[in-house]
């Protein structure tokens, strides 16, 4: 005999009422009254409804390939702006674009745990293509300069 994960629950918007199934996304029981599916399986809270259905998308998801490509842009002006000024974009570059990064694979994670829409996925991927260009970029420069100091001032030891 299997006990029934629901034995004994209570609505959690109504607690006088017993709980028939319990929210995919956010583990809230629900009564007959309070339930919705989606894609008529998935059981669902009122509030979790639109985060399954793809509600807007988020936007850390937008921002992210627009921080992706400031970021390469700048890591591009850097080779046209010399001394200082080009260092200064650089680094303003490196900071932008790896935020644009950060962004959508923090956002697809929330995707993937089903704590963000799915509009948001297209969104992060070009922020991860863009950023990932980006990451190539400032490290194929780090490893130019790495380069260009050892065979200026020798090994260092």
């Amino acid at each position: 005999m299997t006990v029934s994960p629901l034995s004994g629950a209570h609505c959690g918007n109504h607690p006088a009422v017993a709980a028939v199934e319990i929210c995919t996304r956010c583990g809230t029981f629900l009564c007959g009254d309070c339930v919705e599916y989606f894609q008529e399986t998935t059981p669902a809270c009122a509030s979790c409804l639109p985060l399954l259905k793809g509600g807007p998308a988020s936007v850390r998801a937008r921002v992210s390939p627009l921080f992706s490509t400031v970021g390469l842009a700048c890591l591009l002006a850097g080779f046209v702006v010399r001394g200082r000024a080009g260092l200064a974009i650089w680094a303003v570059g490196f900071v932008i674009g790896f935020a644009g990064l950060a962004f959508g694979v923090q956002e697809l994670r929330l995707i993937s745990a089903k704590q963000a829409g799915e509009r948001g996925r297209g969104w992060a991927r070009a922020g991860l293509v863009i950023g990932a260009i980006f990451a190539l970029g400032f490290g194929l420069l780090a490893a130019s300069f790495a380069l260009f100091t050892w065979r200026a001032f020798g090994r260092p030891g």
